[in-house]
Order: structure tokens, then sequence, then C-alpha cells
């Protein structure tokens, strides 16, 4: 197993609960979200240029769509105009107990958009879901969650990841994925962590599964049939979620996490809460865009 050691900080931040960074190929820029302080940042790769959108919700996932960024936030899904940082809601749901918000999220090669809520504390009550939502109406696929986390999708579209990252489930599953109908199906164990929990992921090219390993301070590439291959060690704990970026799509974005660390652990970690980047000698690709319906409604499941 080959040990990565160089990285870069791309941003040195301290957001509580850094997560979903997300590539924008069109303009060259990498957009986060503090899960926890209620804020989603953008900042551009090449001119270094912050901006930081204040919510009233709790984000936690994002995709790209033409002239707006879609924020999972709270018990919704909402469109973000860059320009005037207007937030409107798109749609809703009945969420089982108002301390829920939703975490983890990926769009598909069709454009929806799926996210999955969790608990708040995580350790509670196991009543997180997997939502997909298209704009039109959206539907829980997979309930039962504590702390979901993981979504991502192979680069044929055939499979489809989750993973629930509480201290006592600690696994990936793969899912076959039927785009067109948007059906999970054959869920089984795809990885379970030698170290660490199992956080945000991302996919490269040869249909490799990368994830933060959320305690033990690493990244992790595995294999399509789930085995390690590589691990990146970083300077904080408490790595979130990669995502692949940059001019040629090699650059590996990783976002951390703050919160929760003794005055001691922030004294030996003066990093977390920031975003790294590394060259990792593969590629990734462009996660697609949501597209939105014409006259989205809100709905509840």
């Amino acid at each position: 197993m080959t040990v990565y050691r160089d990285f870069s900080v791309f941003h040195a931040g301290e957001d509580q609960v850094g997560e979903s960074p997300l590539w924008d190929a069109s303009t060259g820029t990498l957009w986060w979200v503090d899960a926890a302080g209620g804020r989603v940042h953008s900042k551009h790769a090449g001119t270094g240029e912050l901006s930081t959108y204040e919510l009233d919700v709790l984000p936690g996932a994002l995709a790209l769509s033409d002239g707006a960024i879609i924020v999972a936030a709270s018990h919704g899904w909402y469109s973000l105009d860059p320009d005037s940082g207007n937030l409107s809601l798109l749609a809703g749901i009945q969420a089982p107990e108002s301390e829920m918000r939703f975490n983890d999220g990926v769009t598909d090669p069709l454009g929806r958009f799926w996210t999955g809520t969790m608990h708040i504390p995580a350790e509670r009550k196991p009543i997180g879901a997997l939502y997909r939502y298209d704009g039109r109406s959206a539907a829980q696929v997979i309930g039962g969650l504590r702390t979901q986390n993981g979504c991502a999708i192979s680069p044929d579209g055939r499979t489809f990841y989750l993973s629930d990252s509480h201290p006592d489930i600690r696994c990936i599953w793969a899912f076959d994925f039927d785009v067109e109908t948007g059906a999970l199906d054959r869920r089984r164990v795809f990885h379970v962590p030698a170290e660490g929990r199992p956080d945000g992921a991302c996919v490269d090219v040869d249909g490799c599964y990368w994830f933060a390993a959320v305690d033990a301070g690493l990244i992790v590439r595995v294999d399509p049939d789930g085995h390690e291959m590589e691990t990146i060690r970083l300077p904080v704990s408490r790595p979130s979620k990669p995502a692949f970026g940059g001019p040629d799509m090699t650059t590996l974005f990783v976002t951390s996490i703050r919160a929760g660390l003794t005055p001691d652990e922030l004294k030996r970690q003066p990093l977390a809460g920031s975003v790294f980047e590394i060259e990792t000698g593969t590629s990734g690709h462009e996660i697609p865009r949501f597209q939105t319906a014409r006259q989205p409604l809100r709905v509840h499941t």
C-alpha cells in the first residue's frame, strides 16, 4: 500500500464541519459548505477570491445547476443565487423528527440529486434516509440510516455507493444502479475501513472509490472490488470528503472538520477545518449538473 505524503492547503479555514467539496470546471471554482456553521463557500483556484454565503439553514450537499447552486439543507432542497446570495426553497421533506438535516449527496448521469438525511446528534436514532430528487418530485429510496454518507456513482453509471459513518455501522455498500429508472438493487457490503469511519467519497476514471476515513486522518483509495489500494495521510484527524477538480481533474480537494476536537487536539491540528489539495496521479470526472424542472414542486415523503 502506497502512502502519499505530499499535500498543500487550498484554503486555511476554521470550518466547524467542512463538507461537500464540488468543482465547477466552467469557472475554475471550488464550492463547499460548513454544515454546522450554516455557510456555503466558493474559492476561485486561480485568483484565490473567496465568497461566503451565510444561510439560515444547515447545508449538507451541493450540486451545480445552470446559474445556481443547489443546496440540500436542513429539511429541503434550495437554489442559491451566487450573484445575489438569495436562497429559495425548491422542495421539502417531512422529516420524522425536527432534529434532522440533509448530509451527503451526489447527482447522477440524468441530473437527479441523491441526498440523505441524518439525525442530530447522529448516534441517537437510525431514522436517516436516502432520497432521489428530480426537480419535480422526491422519493425515499433507502431508510434506516444513522449517519448517511459516501454517495458516489461509478463511471459507467452501473454502481451506486452509500455509506453509514456511525461508529456502530462503519460500512460502505454498493448497489446495482439502473440509471433510467433510478432503482437501486442487490445491496451488498463493498468495504469496511481498517481505520476510522467512512465519510464522504468520490470515484476516479478507473472506477476506484476514494473516501475520507474520519477520525483516522486518512483518504483511502479502494479498487472496484473493494480492496484498499493506497492511502493519503493528512495533518488533521477528521477529513470529511474528497472531490476531484482542477484544470485536468487530477487534483483531489479534501474538506475537514474542526468541531469536537479538544483544545489540546486543536493545538496539534491547527489546520483542522481547512481544505486541502493533493495531486493524485490519476483523474476524476466532472459531476453532472442538476437538471432543474420548469416548475419545482414542494413535496412531502
